[in-house]
């Protein structure tokens, strides 16, 4: 093989892998929460999942693409951001339909009469909506305002990062508080863990800013403690894994 045939073959390897790496950090991200969607689907009931990690990626996910129009990093990570924005909804969705009929029945709560009491724990998805609608409203107009900040910018990524970073959080919490991971799916968590692995790898690869890589080394925390507490709390409650 000539030397100018080997260049191009590994040239086109190189933009294949590279394509493979863009398309699995789009897609990867999502398959734990599809994994937990079929799960509280199949057993009609929210369990241990709590709806505070749609929340967390709701509102991420949102400063994530404000940020994308000044810093423009990988599109694959604008891509996720939508496609996790959707899956979130829905997610939130099928959660509040089945609460709806158990835990929230006669108990109406709407974003418009409790936006800060019962914040995040209204009953009808068209609050939630509002919600973020009301917040992209107002850090649109925020941002308009601050183009020639650099330093507003700075803190809007730096804010994305950070809430994103709390993701495991809630889910740890209540696990902790109810001494129980029934109705979690073990997917779900798995996928935080490798996806977290490969995010802050692809990150350090890709030379991302820096608020990406501080992002995913602490949620790989987090998910190492959720890790812990369903060895834990599996084996002493007799909980059966979920897949």
């Amino acid at each position: 093989m000539e030397i100018g045939q080997f260049d191009n073959l590994f040239q086109y390897a190189s933009q294949l892998a590279d394509l493979a790496l863009n398309v699995g950090f789009v897609l990867g991200p999502l398959i734990g929460y599809v994994a937990q969607y079929q799960l509280i689907k199949s057993q009609k009931s929210v369990g241990s999942f709590s709806t505070d990690v749609c929340a967390i990626l709701l509102f991420a996910n949102l400063l994530r693409i404000v940020f994308w129009y000044e810093k423009r990093f990988e599109s694959a990570l604008l891509y996720q951001s939508v496609l996790m924005i959707m899956m979130q909804v829905e997610l939130l969705r099928l959660c509040l339909t089945i609460k709806n009929k158990s835990v929230y029945k006669n108990k109406p709560v709407s974003f418009f009469d409790s936006p800060f009491n019962k914040f995040w724990r209204w009953t009808q998805l068209n609050s939630y909506i509002a919600c973020l609608i009301t917040f992209l409203i107002f850090v649109l107009i925020s941002s308009y305002l601050n183009l020639g900040n650099p330093q507003y910018w700075e803190i809007i990524g730096f804010l994305s990062c950070a809430i994103e970073a709390t993701l495991g959080l809630p889910q740890a919490i209540k696990n902790h508080t109810s001494k129980s991971v029934k109705g979690l799916s073990y997917t779900m968590i798995g996928s935080w863990f490798l996806g977290d692995a490969f995010k802050t790898f692809y990150f350090i690869v890709k030379n991302q800013p820096a608020q990406f890589v501080m992002c995913g080394v602490i949620q790989l925390s987090v998910d190492i403690w959720i890790m812990l507490q369903i060895a834990v709390f599996s084996s002493k409650k007799g909980d059966l894994a979920e897949i």
